[in-house]
């Protein structure tokens, strides 16, 4: 399935409302979304707006900065720590990387998944046969790159900047 993987919003809407237009333009089917969803940015109300419209094909994780949502606000469910799931007969693990990242990781084994936000810098590699990667910041990324974002498709992981320059990609073993 055709996803999505995005962090660290933090109350912009402007780069969000770009990277939703690419999400629909690339006809992704799951947006993933790794935490730091409002502060300390101006359009919190917007940017949930904008994410409430996304609900049925969303999945969410806390970041650090999200204390301050209640429930109630968000038409979606925003998970705390971290999640597993499956994609395409691998275990992903989804964070947003102030508690669990690559350095302090569940237990992770040769064709596993590990991904995380929080560092605002964008990154993807693989190590021992495990897969690790960061989208980077929506908004206030520290690489210098304007924005970062994940595409996923067919065993495949593209790192993309804002202006749809491809930055890196990653492609798994079966």
């Amino acid at each position: 399935m055709k996803t999505m993987i995005i962090s660290d919003i933090h109350g912009y809407s402007n780069n969000l409302k770009r990277v939703l237009t690419i999400f629909a333009e690339n006809d992704c089917k799951r947006l993933i979304v790794l935490g730091d969803l409002l502060t300390p940015g101006p359009d919190g109300a917007e940017v949930v707006n904008l994410l409430n419209h996304m609900r049925y094909c969303l999945i969410c994780m806390r970041g650090n900065n999200d204390n301050y949502i209640y429930p109630g606000e968000c038409d979606f469910k925003i998970i705390d720590d971290y999640l597993k799931m499956r994609l395409d007969g691998h275990d992903l693990y989804l964070t947003h990387g102030h508690k669990y990242n690559r350095r302090n990781c569940p237990f992770l084994q040769e064709g596993d998944i590990f991904v995380q936000g929080h560092s605002h810098m964008a990154w993807m590699y693989e190590e021992n046969g495990k897969y690790f990667l960061n989208p980077g910041s929506v908004s206030l990324p520290r690489d210098h790159t304007g924005g970062t974002y994940i595409i996923y498709d067919n065993g495949q992981f593209f790192l993309y900047d804002l202006d749809g320059n491809l930055i890196n990609f990653l492609t798994m073993d079966n």
